[in-house]
This record gives structure tokens, sequence and C-alpha cells, in this order.
């Protein structure tokens, strides 16, 4: 379901969920200057990698969905 938040405030809402749940968002960008929203699960001794997204709200909905956020 797509939020009729602002772009930032989705963001920081999915920042909140990973954080929440024992993940956490990095924001980089790529040649071009597109932003990549990469999440990424703490785990020892490495972190694992979830997934990327560049649009927000795909990125928050990726955040429930590994989080399990209902």
């Amino acid at each position: 379901m797509t939020r009729r938040y602002s772009p930032l405030q989705q963001l920081k809402e999915a920042k909140q969920i990973a954080h929440d749940h024992g993940l956490f968002v990095v924001e980089r960008q790529d040649a071009r200057g597109v932003t990549n929203y990469l999440l990424y699960r703490q785990t020892q001794p490495r972190n694992t990698f979830v997934g990327r997204r560049r649009d927000i709200s795909a990125l928050r909905a990726m955040v429930c969905k590994a989080a399990n956020f209902h």
C-alpha cells in the first residue's frame, strides 16, 4: 500500500522500522547521481544484504516485508 506522506517522511519511517527490527538502510549514489537505497540485516560477523530499491515507497514496502511489519 502506498503511503500518502512525503518521500522524506516515508524514508524516515522506513529507516525507523528497519532500526526497530535489526535492519538498516544505506543511501548510495551511482555514477549518474541516482540515489540507491540498500537494505542490510545486522548479523555477525558480517551484515547480510537484503535488497536494493531506487523508489522510496518501494523501499518502505521491502523494509516492511523483511521485518514482517504489518
